[in-house]
């Protein structure tokens, strides 16, 4: 499978892949000034079935595929499609075939067996029909992604928060809740803080972090400098929803009936709606899971002052 986009592009992407020069110009021209969702598009070019794999490869946030049929061989595109689909594992890239020769690709067998996207014959192709199959891929494209990123999402969701249970070390369960935000939105630097209750009551704070590429006494020194100075703007105003937080996510943590308060704050990174979604549902997940675990606690606390007061 490709890799999971952490977020949509600024520009979309198409690859163009020809090996004539006049078409590749000709293409760039009669997609000039498409924009779709107010991004633009970037067009990127290969002049052979093997280099438009390559560039795909390197690229897993190509939307479209403009692809000719007969390059460097009668099937090279054909061969490029297969190796996108298969051996990449690319299945969200939209693939739009153009060729000169319609014999040598009859139209209905190979959509079928190439899982195609489109079929364009060069000879009844217009400006007008390039533009408008472009658009609509990309629309399709986007459409894609967003779902396969939402189930990725909740996949990611529903493994670390059943894999939560009220009878393990709160630190533990944090550690997931960290973890699974991280999945969601990377980020150079996670920290995660809580101020909640130990077992008897009395007021417990829960300090954790996950740094990229430094060790452990930087990632340390760090994560307590993002801290002091989460909690400094914290006192000027507290989001209640995830979002865009000096420079970076922050995650607001709130267990029911004021057992703890805390937050989740992931340095450098950038959420786009969905993820913000994501990390909402993560956050509810969560205040349950530390609900029934500060509670589960407290009362054990209670039973062991009941046990020494009876002896």
């Amino acid at each position: 499978m490709a890799p999971l986009l952490a977020r949509l592009p600024d520009a979309f992407r198409i690859l163009v892949v020809d090996d004539e020069p006049d078409v590749r110009a000709v293409t760039r021209l009669s997609l000039k000034g498409l924009k779709f969702d107010s991004r633009p598009v970037e067009l990127l070019d290969a002049a052979t079935g093997k280099e438009a794999v390559a560039v795909t490869r390197a690229n897993p946030d190509i939307a479209v595929v403009l692809l000719d049929v007969v390059m460097e061989d009668d099937a090279a595109g054909l061969n490029a499609c297969r190796a996108i689909r298969e051996d990449i594992g690319n299945r969200t890239v939209r693939i739009l075939l153009r060729t000169g020769q319609p014999g040598q690709a009859p139209e209905k067998q190979t959509i079928d067996t190439y899982d195609l996207d489109g079929y364009l014959p060069k000879a009844e192709l217009t400006s007008t029909r390039l533009y408008s199959s472009v658009r609509s891929a990309l629309k399709a494209w986007q459409e894609l992604v967003q779902l396969e990123r939402y189930r990725q999402y909740l996949s990611v969701i529903h493994e670390r928060t059943t894999a939560m249970h009220s009878y393990d070390p709160l630190g533990k369960q944090l550690e997931k809740i960290l973890e699974a935000a991280l999945e969601i939105c990377p980020a150079k630097l996670g920290v995660l803080n809580l101020e909640t209750f130990e077992q008897h009551g009395n007021s417990e704070r829960h300090f954790l972090h996950r740094a990229a590429g430094l060790d452990a006494g930087s990632a340390r020194a760090a994560a307590e400098e993002v801290r002091a100075h989460v909690v400094r703007e914290l006192r000027k105003t507290a989001p209640v929803q995830p979002g865009k937080y000096d420079g970076g996510v922050i995650v607001p943590l709130k267990a029911h009936r004021d057992l703890g308060y805390g937050w989740l704050f992931l340095a450098g990174a950038d959420a786009d709606e969905l993820t913000r979604v994501s990390l909402s549902v993560l956050a509810g997940h969560a205040a349950n899971a530390l609900y029934s675990t500060v509670v589960e606690r407290m009362l054990e606390g209670s039973d062991e002052r009941i046990d020494t007061l009876a002896i």
